[in-house]
């Protein structure tokens, strides 16, 4: 019966087996009876006689069971009692003894009966629970609803052999299968009825008994039904138990991922939030600088100095080369939220995206002075990662930015390169206060206050941070030997002789 499990520890024997054994069984103990009488006497006989009625009970039903008890009455009767080899009955004794011995018989048999129903009822349950077990483990490993379903449908063909689907039922009356295979001679109004009822109905059931199939919708908000098929006589409990998991587990990840959009939705509109509210205020105030130095500038009725003028001019400078960083921030985001499919990888040299971002500092005026610390030139020793030049150059210059702001004043910043275990090493330090305590490069936070003097959108070490994710590799904070202020970038390398070995 489905709902049965079959088990190898718990197969029976066929019934010609069984029968043929117990009749050999009664043909044994009336044998050793005729041939050891005078030496068992009937009460020991008697005994044996009821060996074979509990192993009937035991291993046959019930009905067996009772029919060897009576099939035992008349051999001892015939064989043992006196007058033997007839069905009469001298003595009341004799009387009394196959009564007791019937009765007997009779309660063993029942009790026997029981335990035997109790002892499979038990290992049902067992089997069961492993079932629902190994089918929970397997819904939670599954991150659709599709693969969900599947994943059920299939495993319990796998188990039972059964025909198992489940399908949804549209606002048009259109029957959607989202797993298992279509079944042919199911019907919209079938599935509506049940939906709209919430009752099972089907084979093994006392709804629409000559269905064919038995179908268990999922419940309400649910579309879903179960539609099981291929089995004579289903055991409804268990096909409710089986849909009730299915229907949780899909329901579940349904929340879950109702409740990821929403925070994923969340977060994209308080960064946009965010980035707005810094644009605002970040952009405004250079231009507002910009826009009175030339205001000034362009008053012929303001008669300025020769260092007032210059002073004018840097600040005209700084304000824009500030506002070239931040649009190649905003730039570089938006290339970042394209993700690896915008990413334009090939072999690059890092020592010659050091020199192009350090040449960039010294066209500056006035020239920022960087100290670049590479290892020795080693055509054997030289190395190669792959990138998107122009993001790790992008990345590199946003850290040294950040130092520039947070140097100590006069102190000089170093840029360097090196191996270290299986990775390759960008690293940038400066002479300065250092990351706080418990640090972390994040997405900007609305709710913490600019620092006095300090301007900028909070998005370089964010960008960095992606940048070495999209490249594979990871971004350190921390302190050098020396006690200053280390950003290092790893990556994973190859080196070029190596590299050149494989091509050929």
């Amino acid at each position: 019966m489905p709902g049965n499990f079959d088990h190898p520890v718990l197969s029976k024997p066929s019934h010609w087996q069984s029968y043929a054994a117990l009749i050999a069984g009664l043909a044994l103990v009336s044998g050793i009876g005729l041939y050891y009488f005078s030496a068992l006497g009937v009460a020991v006989i008697t005994l044996l006689y009821l060996l074979c009625v509990l192993w009937a009970a035991y291993f046959l039903h019930f009905f067996h069971a009772l029919l060897t008890a009576v099939i035992a009455v008349l051999l001892i009767n015939y064989l043992f009692i006196e007058p033997r080899y007839t069905f009469g009955i001298a003595s009341l004794q004799s009387w009394l003894m196959l009564s007791v011995f019937a009765a007997l018989a009779l309660m063993v048999s029942r009790a026997m009966q029981q335990l035997k129903q109790q002892r499979q009822q038990a290992q049902q349950a067992a089997l069961q629970s492993r079932f629902f077990q190994s089918l929970a483990e397997l819904l939670a490993m599954q991150s659709s609803v599709e693969d969900l379903l599947r994943a059920a449908c299939q495993h319990v063909q796998e188990v039972f052999a059964w025909q198992v689907s489940v399908v949804q039922l549209s606002d048009a009356n259109a029957l959607t299968y989202l797993a298992g295979a279509p079944v042919a001679t199911l019907e919209a109004s079938s599935v509506q009825w049940a939906l709209d009822y919430q009752r099972a109905i089907g084979a093994g059931t006392a709804d629409w008994p000559n269905l064919g199939v038995c179908l268990l919708p999922f419940g309400v908000p649910q579309r879903e039904v179960l539609v099981v098929a291929s089995h004579a006589s289903p055991d409804l409990h268990f096909l409710r138990l089986l849909t009730h998991q299915c229907a949780q587990a899909t329901m579940k990840l349904r929340q879950q991922m109702a409740l990821a959009h929403a925070a994923r939705d969340a977060s994209e509109a308080n960064f946009k939030k965010t980035l707005l509210t810094a644009l605002s205020h970040d952009m405004r105030t250079p231009l507002t600088a910009i826009l009175g130095a030339v205001n000034v500038l362009a008053d012929r009725q303001i008669v300025l100095a020769p260092a007032q003028s210059a002073q004018l001019l840097h600040s005209i400078q700084a304000e824009a080369s500030y506002l070239t960083q931040a649009t190649e921030n905003i730039l570089t985001l938006v290339k970042l939220d394209a993700g690896s499919s915008s990413l334009h990888l090939d072999w690059a040299s890092p020592q010659e995206i050091i020199q192009h971002v350090v040449q960039r500092y010294l066209q500056r005026a006035p020239a920022v002075l960087l100290q670049v610390t590479l290892p020795e030139a080693d055509s054997q020793q030289e190395v190669l990662f792959k990138a998107d030049a122009v993001l790790v150059a992008h990345a590199l210059a946003n850290l040294i930015d950040n130092a520039l702001q947070w140097r100590e004043a006069g102190s000089t910043i170093e840029i360097a390169m090196y191996i270290e275990s299986s990775s390759l090493v960008l690293s940038v330090l400066n002479q300065g206060p250092g990351f706080p305590p418990g640090f972390v490069i994040s997405a900007f936070d609305t709710h913490t206050p600019a620092m006095a003097g300090v301007r900028g959108f909070g998005l370089g070490l964010s960008i960095v941070d992606t940048v070495m994710q999209l490249h594979g590799g990871q971004v350190q904070l921390g302190t050098s030997a020396d006690h200053r202020t280390e950003v290092r970038l790893l990556f994973p390398f190859v080196y070029a002789a190596d590299l050149i070995k494989a091509d050929t």
